[in-house]
């Protein structure tokens, strides 16, 4: 626990810091920050659960690139990875064919997540380091630690955001067409492209919250509502998407979101309610996406398969907030600040304690290990 407790309090040291310096010098905190953050998640030593340990066994008994792209088609029945993308199976021949091995991967795989995060983000936040707190809160863990194809597409769209702004319809499709190859979750960011025809006032938001804040009494009775759209099952030939909808109509619902991350998220949008105005004005598309939430912290709040979705829009947070932060006085700056920093300490802390009863202590990392990345020297 004291690793994961010097990682946060170097990363709200530098918050502070590039709170204190001028705009053209905080790049240099923040890619040291981002730097700390690719060998920490990059270099992790057999953490993540059970799924490091399959996506280490997959890695494993791939080909390389030359034999994977001679047997594709049977790709799934000759080399056990069933439910795994052909994107993400792709991936990992072409750094196999580098000669690396999975070690190699993941240090690979973090340094394409925090740069394309950076990249596509950083545009809409005036202190990055805010938000890394945050993400240290809600991303960190799940999607550098956990899920390695979910990651990636979310990777994928903080490089497509701009797309959505700048109306380039057909790169902004390419791109999640691309993500979708790694992931299939990534299908759900086709309709986010049309937020754009949306034309958002607070009258709007307040309707959405009233038709959707009393659905929270479905979640709370835990009645399956997704079982009015069994007939989609019908509809699809392939065997891993009807595996995986299957899983979603009559799976387990009786894990939801905790009424936490609800009220954090409702939290928010008061927030914005209170500043809409001025905040409209900043960045609404962040307020549109922020809205995508909505549905998965009410309705949908028991379908755990739907609420990863959340991932790809929790960021929004950060932006909102720093947003808001910059609108008035120093003195709201702190108040945001603070209970920011409080709550997304008590996540980070929450989760760390929390996933499989603490497999996450201690941190260890392969470069203390005497470990290769290359595959001639796999130990």
């Amino acid at each position: 626990m004291f690793f994961y407790s010097f990682l946060l309090l170097f990363c709200l040291i530098a918050l502070i810091i590039n709170e204190k310096i001028k705009y053209n010098q905080k790049k240099y905190i923040e890619i040291i920050t981002l730097t700390l953050l690719i060998v920490i998640s990059g270099t992790r030593y057999h953490l993540g659960g059970s799924d490091y340990v399959i996506y280490k066994s997959v890695f494993d008994s791939l080909p390389r690139l030359k034999d994977f792209l001679l047997n594709y088609k049977y790709i799934h029945s000759k080399y056990l990875t069933f439910g795994f993308e052909i994107g993400y199976l792709f991936i990992n021949s072409f750094v196999k064919s580098l000669g690396f091995n999975f070690y190699g991967f993941t240090l690979f795989h973090s340094i394409f997540f925090y740069t394309s995060m950076y990249i596509g983000l950083k545009k809409y936040i005036y202190n990055f380091n805010f938000f890394i707190i945050i993400f240290l809160y809600k991303l960190f863990f799940y999607n550098t630690f956990i899920s390695l194809r979910q990651s990636i597409t979310l990777a994928i769209f903080f490089l497509s955001i701009k797309f959505i702004e700048e109306k380039k319809t057909i790169k902004y499709f390419i791109s999640i067409a691309i993500a979708s190859l790694f992931h299939t979750a990534a299908l759900i960011l086709f309709p986010i492209y049309f937020i754009n025809i949306i034309k958002l006032n607070k009258k709007k938001i307040v309707i959405l919250n009233i038709i959707f804040i009393p659905t929270l009494l479905i979640s709370l009775i835990k009645f399956n509502i997704l079982q009015y759209f069994r007939f989609i099952i019908n509809l699809l030939k392939n065997p891993v998407a009807i595996s995986k909808v299957e899983n979603l109509f009559f799976g387990d619902i009786t894990s939801s979101i905790s009424l936490f991350h609800t009220l954090e998220y409702f939290l928010i949008m008061i927030i914005i309610l209170k500043n809409f105005n001025k905040l409209v004005n900043v960045n609404d598309n962040s307020i549109k996406l922020f809205l995508v939430l909505l549905p998965l912290f009410t309705l949908f709040r028991n379908y755990e398969i739907l609420t990863r979705f959340k991932d790809f829009f929790t960021f929004t947070y950060a932006i909102i907030l720093n947003n808001v932060s910059n609108l008035d006085g120093r003195s709201k700056k702190i108040l945001i600040y603070f209970f920011t920093i409080l709550i997304s300490s008590y996540g980070f802390y929450r989760f760390i304690l929390l996933f499989d009863n603490g497999a996450l202590i201690p941190y260890e990392s392969y470069l203390f290990k005497d470990i290769s990345i290359f595959l001639s020297n796999i130990r």
